[in-house]
């Protein structure tokens, strides 16, 4: 048998990938990762000047170790891996926030309930955001950064969650009869049908997004009030107002449909708020945080859209990601006449290029 048979009998043994070496020197940052980590290193810094504010308030112990532990100490891990990886690819690290966008001695502004309720819902929402930067990351360094952001978020928001049901803070949603057998829809116009005349009962994932986005915005609103009550800039308070207003609007619109299918709705929080007057945090972070919030909210309205298909639910939260989207622009566009938004990332601008 030829030299040639011979290697071509011979079976090529597979190689384990993680045997395979990378020289990061030469495999440089791709336009999603950068955006990735730029957005997480701005947000894990905004955790990092909020948190330690409602730990150094926080009095439970169960509710301390999961905003200490579980939240702060991750954001702050995340935080210098994120420093590491842009230095080592000569990326100018963002400027964030800074100790002085925070004070811990001011007084108390909600209660150790409400810090946890709002803890376990920015955990969730960091595990959306975590779970589609993973996805897009190429490079091994990112990827295992990204995967190991997920798994702390998943962590913080079951350790959020545990500590909610032990204590009977866990907003329960409403059940739904169990079918004694599985059926087919046949009749189209009918499964659609939500405006006039007999309208589809709602199901269990319409139930499952309109309470979902309803807790979120009880949430979103009492942590928008109680910054209103506190925030100096007359600019900062007048946009806040404007949002609690349009949050308050809708939370009506979505509470009516549960209602009109005899189910139960979510509790506000507002009781959880203080009466202190003493801004613990600089009016740059409280806009920047709401901004934030409301890039959730509408995420949560997309994820709802993609799932329901009454057509008053869709059509419902249709015209919710156009309010809050309008409004979102607006806080956009009063962060950048106060200076404060930094420019993520660009592509090169060929053209302004080429003209020089």
């Amino acid at each position: 048998m030829s030299t040639l048979e011979l290697g071509n009998n011979r079976q090529a043994e597979p190689t384990a990938y993680s045997v395979i070496q990378h020289n990061l020197e030469n495999v440089g940052l791709t336009g999603p990762e950068i955006g990735e980590l730029w957005a997480t290193y701005m947000a894990e810094s905004m955790t990092c000047s909020m948190l330690p504010f409602f730990v150094a308030k926080v009095k439970d112990p169960d509710i301390h170790r999961v905003l200490q532990q579980h939240t702060l100490d991750k954001s702050a891990q995340h935080l210098n891996s994120i420093r590491e990886i842009f230095t080592a690819a000569n990326f100018p690290l963002p400027h964030g926030f800074t100790d002085e966008d925070f004070d811990v001695n001011a007084k108390p502004l909600v209660s150790d309930t409400f810090i946890l309720l709002y803890a376990s819902f920015m955990a969730k929402s960091g595990m959306l955001n975590f779970s589609l930067a993973f996805s897009s990351a190429a490079r091994p360094d990112v990827r295992a950064f990204f995967e190991n952001c997920l798994n702390d978020s998943q962590e913080s928001a079951r350790t959020a969650h545990e500590v909610l049901l032990a204590k009977g803070l866990f907003p329960r949603a409403p059940y739904v009869p169990t079918p004694d057998r599985t059926e087919y829809v046949h009749d189209v116009q009918s499964f659609y049908k939500g405006f006039l005349g007999d309208k589809r009962p709602i199901n269990a994932l319409e139930i499952e997004h309109i309470f979902a986005n309803v807790v979120s915005m009880y949430l979103r609103n009492t942590m928008t009030s109680a910054l209103e009550q506190v925030t100096k800039s007359k600019l900062v308070k007048d946009y806040l107002e404007r949002l609690r207003r349009i949050n308050d609007k809708q939370i009506d619109i979505l509470e009516h449909i549960l209602e009109d299918a005899d189910l139960a709705t979510p509790t506000d929080h507002d009781h959880h708020v203080t009466e202190s007057l003493e801004s613990p945090f600089s009016d740059k972070l409280v806009l920047f945080h709401l901004t934030v919030v409301t890039a959730y909210a509408i995420t949560g309205y997309g994820l709802a859209l993609a799932n329901c298909t009454r057509s008053d639910i869709i059509l419902t939260f249709s015209r919710f990601i156009f309010e809050l989207g309008d409004c979102a622009k607006d806080g956009v566009n009063l962060m950048i006449k106060q200076g404060w938004l930094e420019r993520v990332p660009e592509a090169a601008n060929r053209k302004e290029l080429s003209s020089q």
